[in-house]
């Protein structure tokens, strides 16, 4: 045995439109096939971490997937997705490198945020599990927004879809003893002549933050400082590399790495969508690596060993990008299964509807077109407006009843009197004037009533970047500039009624 070395409009018009357009995974870059960027070549075999040497292991790190399954497709430069990770892990082993694979939880998000309500979120969640069993995940860390789901249907959902043997791993977490056969402290995994111990914690006080509705029916939870010091010393045994993962702050995984330097590799969550930074940091006089991988899915962390096990793991942060698109068995089995599941659940049609502040209903364009016949010409111009039949033409079926593309490419989803179905609301199909403005029935009734059109206004370049945001954000639409952008939609004073003083 090796010897371990150390080891997320200002009042109504602004509420409505936060309420209306939320942030996820929806399209709504640029719904023009035009836009979608043309691939550049895979990466072959050989390349796959050229620049690590010739790894006699490798250890992938990924974590809170937040339900993102692969980029919707509507601007350049999307990254992330199961498909591509899929591509990625199995040409590695093609290519004869001993692979283990490691995640740090988060399969889905908040059942309460889910733009389909909270059974979005257990699809979501029971296919994420699905695509961890595919590719033969071997550690799995548990996620305080993947038990809201109900933690004993969250970890049965884990058992049936990995099978038997159980991968999930926490030392502080004791499930009900129904379920707690289904988590075990650590697991030791053999890679080439590598042995890694792995296993995890969660943060106590991340535990204590989820609601109190779901809060009496959690695992009971210990302190990591007091669970860890019998599993490191186990592992340390048994392992030549320990790894932790720590279902918390990057300030709770630095500590933690200080208190127990036995482990050389700490895993940390990420604040936000990318990783503070794509180096790792080194603690403990060089001997621990801590690193964490950003959120949605979009990278993962490669760490590759080589055959002398005194020195440090080399290090990389993978940007999941178009040159990982290819076949993998993920494509084959996950995507067009898991939207015809949301398609059977009716997500889209029957989303929870949060209602309007002061009381307006959408009217749709037509309606708006009426009184300002110019500003309509002016948006039926633009992408906006065809939103809706982009992911109508998109190849990929079933699209159209995926809560995260619809929200982006109709008006008022997930507000009460907007969008439900092609049958039900087709004046609101495309994303439309009342997206940024608000419902419109109380103008209509009340067309010179000024407070209320001082309302409907959307204000200043900080407010236009908010409203923006709610669907052109990181993961959809990379690089997206509002100030850039807005001469292509502005539509200020081009019809005589001062209705509204900017688009």
């Amino acid at each position: 045995m090796r010897k371990n070395h150390g080891g997320r409009i200002r009042a109504l018009g602004r509420a409505i439109a936060a309420a209306m357009i939320v942030s996820a995974s929806g399209c709504g870059a640029d719904p023009e096939p035009s836009a979608r960027a043309t691939a550049r070549p895979e990466l072959s075999a050989s390349k796959l971490l050229a620049d690590l040497g010739d790894p006699v292991a490798v250890l992938i790190v990924t974590g809170q997937q937040e339900g993102h399954f692969e980029p919707c497709g509507c601007s350049r430069g999307q990254a992330g997705g199961l498909l591509r990770r899929s591509n990625l892990v199995e040409r590695l082993r093609a290519a004869g490198r001993p692979t283990v694979l490691i995640d740090l939880g988060g399969l889905a998000d908040d059942p309460a945020s889910a733009r389909g309500g909270p059974e979005h979120a257990a699809i979501r969640f029971r296919f994420a599990a699905e695509a961890l069993a595919i590719l033969r995940y071997d550690a799995i860390a548990i996620a305080p927004d993947d038990l809201k789901l109900g933690a004993g249907r969250a970890l049965e959902i884990f058992r049936d879809r990995l099978g038997p043997e159980t991968k999930l791993v926490a030392t502080n977490v004791q499930p009900a003893e129904t379920h707690r056969s289904i988590v075990r402290p650590s697991r030791i995994v053999q890679a080439g002549p590598i042995r890694l111990g792995l296993t995890a914690v969660v943060d106590p006080a991340a535990m204590a933050a989820v609601s109190p509705d779901v809060r009496p029916h959690l695992p009971t939870i210990q302190s990591p400082d007091d669970s860890l010091p019998a599993v490191l010393a186990d592992l340390e045994s048994r392992s030549d590399f320990q790894v932790l993962m720590v279902q918390g702050p990057p300030d709770l995984a630095a500590r933690l790495a200080s208190a127990f330097p036995g482990f050389e590799i700490v895993v940390a969550t990420s604040e936000g969508e990318t990783p503070r930074t794509r180096r790792p940091e080194f603690l403990n006089d060089g001997r621990t690596t801590l690193v964490s991988v950003g959120r949605k899915g979009m990278y993962v962390g490669a760490f590759a060993f080589g055959d002398a096990p005194e020195h440090r793991p080399r290090y990389r942060l993978l940007t999941l990008d178009d040159r990982y698109d290819g076949p993998g068995s993920i494509k084959e089995r996950i995507p067009d299964a898991y939207r015809a599941a949301l398609r059977s659940a009716r997500l889209v049609e029957e989303a929870p509807q949060h209602p309007a502040p002061g009381g307006a209903n959408y009217v749709g364009a037509l309606t708006c077109r009426s009184c300002h016949p110019k500003t309509y010409e002016r948006w039926a111009a633009t992408p906006h407006a065809r939103a809706f039949e982009s992911i109508l033409r998109d190849p990929r079926p079933d699209v159209v009843f995926d809560p995260d593309c619809v929200a982006c490419h109709t008006t008022g989803f997930g507000v009460s009197s907007g969008w439900r179905s092609r049958e039900a609301t087709p004046q609101l199909a495309g994303n439309q004037c009342e997206n940024c403005h608000g419902p419109g029935s109380r103008h209509v009734e009340k067309p010179d009533d000024r407070p209320l059109q001082k309302v409907m206004a959307i204000g200043d370049d900080r407010a236009r970047g908010r409203l923006c945001a709610r669907c052109h954000d990181h993961d959809n639409a990379p690089g997206f500039d509002p100030a850039q952008r807005w001469s292509q939609i502005v539509h200020d004073r081009l019809d005589p009624h001062p209705t509204v003083a900017s688009p």
